[in-house]
Formats: structure tokens, sequence, C-alpha cells
């Protein structure tokens, strides 16, 4: 299968070629994006993978949407701890509980959480938030019509160990 990305990360504004063992850009593999947006053209917005001394300024980031601005979407961001763990940890503990969200991770494969989103700019959609190792791991998968909150978590969970392991690949080239 040879997916067909308009794409804006890392720099490239003219469509791109990847097939489905390239991570779309840079982070996320393709067949765990098509579960979410369906194959086809992909339109891609943000840098993508970044080197880890800009992640430790700002995080590698890409929003992954279908070529015609059609829903859904799948935003990723992933940065590096510069400042202790535990700070991530009590961080992440206070979004949750503002935003209304039990703890779902607390030990291995991270520390973090999980929201649901029923309103608003990313409904229906939810997110996973979480601290694995030394990175910081964003994701929400939203306006997915039909998709339930479990099928979003578990497809978060999986692209955010996805582009930890696409992140840390790319920082070995």
């Amino acid at each position: 299968m040879i997916f067909t990305t308009l794409s804006a990360c890392e720099g490239e504004d003219e469509p791109m070629k990847t097939s489905t063992d390239q991570p779309v850009c840079g982070l996320v593999d393709p067949e765990l994006v098509a579960q979410v947006v369906g194959p086809g053209e992909l339109r891609t917005t943000g840098e993508g993978a970044v080197s880890l001394k800009a992640r430790a300024v700002r995080p590698a980031s890409c929003s992954i949407a279908p070529a015609d601005g059609s829903r859904p979407i799948v935003q990723v961001r992933i940065g590096e701890v510069v400042d202790s763990a535990d700070f991530w940890r009590k961080r992440l503990k206070q979004e949750a509980e503002k935003a209304g969200c039990d703890l779902r991770y607390t030990d291995d494969p991270g520390y973090g959480y999980t929201c649901d989103y029923d309103s608003g700019l990313y409904n229906p959609g939810s997110s996973v938030e979480v601290l694995r190792g030394d990175r910081i791991i964003r994701v929400v998968a939203y306006k997915w019509s039909g998709s339930t909150h479990n099928q979003r978590v578990e497809i978060g969970e999986k692209i955010a160990l996805s582009a930890d392991e696409n992140l840390t690949t790319y920082d070995k080239k």
C-alpha cells in the first residue's frame, strides 16, 4: 500500500510518497495512521521528527488528516524532559485533576493520563498524555465519528509507543 502525503513535516511542501515502512512525519507508523484516518492521501502539518537538541526547546509535532480536509485527525507531540521526571509526574497529575481525568498510567510503560472529549474542538476524541522514560508524549485522536473512548485510547497508546520508537531510530541517524 502506498500513501501520498501532502506534507509540511520536515520542511516538505510538496506531496511525497511514503510506503508502509516509513513513519508519517518521521513519527508514526502508517498502519496506525490508517486505522484512524483511513488509507490514501494524507495531509500533515508540523515539523515532524526534529533533532534531540531541538526537542529540548520544542516538541516534535505532527497533525495528520485525510488530504481532502475531512476528519478524523491525529495529533502527536513528543518532547524531551529538560526538568526532572518528578516535575513532569506532578505536572501530569495536576493536568489530569484540572481536566477531571484520572491517572491511567502509574508505572510501565509510563506515567500519565487519558482524557475523553465529548464537547468542543476535540469532540469526539481522546488523548493520551504520558511521561515515558525521558520523553513527554501527547497524542490526540479526534473528530473520529463512530469511535469509542476505548478505541481512541488504544490507538493513542500504540501511536505514543510508535512515535517514541521512531524518534529513537531518528536520533540514531
